[in-house]
C-alpha cells in the first residue's frame, strides 16, 4: 500500500475543462479528470485518466449492484482504448495478513482463472497473481510481478490495491481507475512503478482507500472487515461483467 488517493492531491490545479462529471445520481457520483504533462508535477500524479467514483458508505452495501455496474462502465471504457484484451493478467496487490491492505487479494480470490483452458476461445484468457509483499516472500515484488509478466504475456494487465487517504470524508468511500501505473508492494520493497512503459503492456489500476494518514498514525474503519468483504465483490463482480 503506497498509492495515496488522486482526490488528496492538489486537484485545484486542473483545468476546468479536464474535470469532466461523467455520471451523478442519488447514489454515487462518477468525475474523470485529466492529468497533463503541464501539471504533473505540481500535482506529483502521472499524466493520464484518473476516474474517481465516489458515494456515501451506506450505499456501499445498499446500492452494490449499482456501484458493480458504474465500475464495470469505467473500466469497459479504459478497456475500448487498446485494441487487444484477449489475454488479462489481474494482478491482487497487498497483505493478506493485514486486513485493510489485503483488498488486491481478497478480489483476486473471488475471480475465475481461464487462462489454462485452451479449448474455450470465445472468452478472454484470465490469469491472476497475489505477490504478496517482500517481508513474506524475501523477494521484490517487482521481481515477481515481471517473472509473470514475461511469462504469461497478456495484452493487458489489471492492479488492485488498498490506497491510503489523508481525508476522512475519502476513507471507504472512493474506488478510484486510473491508467497511470502503481508501485507495488510494501514499504521495504524497491521503488519501481509499474506502468504502461514498463512492459510495453498497457496498465489499469484499481484501488480504495481503506486506511487514513494522519501525520505518523493510521487508522481505519471500524467495519473495515464488512467493508473489505463489499468492496472486493464490487470490484471483482464489474471485472467478471466485462471480462466473461
Amino acid at each position: 500500500m503506497k498509492e495515496t488517493l488522486f482526490l488528496d492531491a492538489n486537484i485545484s490545479k486542473i483545468d476546468k475543462k479536464d474535470i469532466i462529471e461523467e455520471n451523478k445520481t442519488s447514489f454515487y457520483k462518477t468525475t474523470h479528470y485529466i492529468v497533463s504533462k503541464d501539471i504533473k508535477k505540481s500535482l506529483k500524479k502521472e499524466v493520464g485518466d484518473y476516474f474517481v467514483l465516489d458515494f456515501k458508505l451506506e450505499n456501499l452495501f445498499l446500492k452494490q449492484n449499482m456501484l458493480r455496474d458504474e465500475l464495470a462502465r469505467i473500466i469497459k471504457s479504459f478497456l475500448k482504448k487498446y485494441s487487444k484484451n484477449k489475454k488479462v493478467l489481474i494482478i491482487g496487490l497487498g497483505n493478506d495478513s493485514v486486513i485493510p491492505d489485503s483488498l488486491g487479494v481478497c478480489t483476486t480470490n473471488k475471480l475465475i482463472a481461464t487462462n489454462l483452458y485452451k479449448d474455450l476461445l470465445t472468452i478472454p484468457k484470465i490469469a491472476l497473481f497475489n505477490p504478496s509483499i517482500t517481508e513474506k516472500t524475501g523477494i521484490d515484488s517487482f521481481n515477481l510481478i515481471k517473472m509473470v509478466v514475461e511469462d504469461i504475456k497478456p495484452d493487458v494487465i489489471f492492479m488492485i490495491d488498498s490506497m491510503y487517504t489523508k481525508s476522512i470524508e475519502y476513507l471507504s468511500k472512493t474506488i478510484e481507475v486510473n491508467d497511470t501505473g502503481i508501485i507495488p508492494g510494501s514499504l521495504l520493497n524497491s521503488l519501481k512503478e509499474i506502468n504502461k512503459k514498463t512492459f510495453n503492456i498497457p496498465i489499469i489500476t484499481i484501488g480504495m482507500p481503506l486506511v487514513l494518514k494522519n501525520k505518523d498514525n493510521l487508522m481505519t474503519s471500524f467495519d473495515i472487515k464488512h467493508i473489505l468483504e463489499v468492496a472486493s465483490d464490487i470490484i471483482a463482480d464489474s471485472l467478471k461483467k466485462i471480462l466473461l
